[in-house]
């Protein structure tokens, strides 16, 4: 299993507006071992403060896009590293 390859794009600008002001590094599995792994396997975004966490619609604050991300890092995991079980392995749970 190869890691280091980021599942997201890496330019600097928001995943969820295109706002290039303010940018901040999200990690989408959240916990120190799972944050550890997030960065491992490129489960991280670009997020301007407002979606990540400066307003409601942040995505700390935010539960449906929360969701909506962890389920396409999950996704692009699966298609990127291995199966739905190596996932959960690696994770501790499933988001599909």
């Amino acid at each position: 299993m190869r890691t280091g390859q980021c599942l997201f794009p890496t330019d600097m600008k928001c995943f969820v507006c295109g706002s290039t002001l303010d940018i901040h590094r999200h990690h989408i599995f959240s916990g120190t071992a799972n944050r550890k792994r997030s960065e491992q396997f490129g489960c991280w975004c670009y997020l301007c403060a407002r979606h990540h966490n400066m307003s409601d619609e942040g995505v700390h604050f935010n539960r449906e896009l929360d969701l909506k991300l962890k389920r396409m890092a999950q996704q692009a995991w699966e298609r990127n590293y291995g199966t739905r079980e190596e996932f959960i392995a690696t994770f501790g749970k499933s988001w599909l």
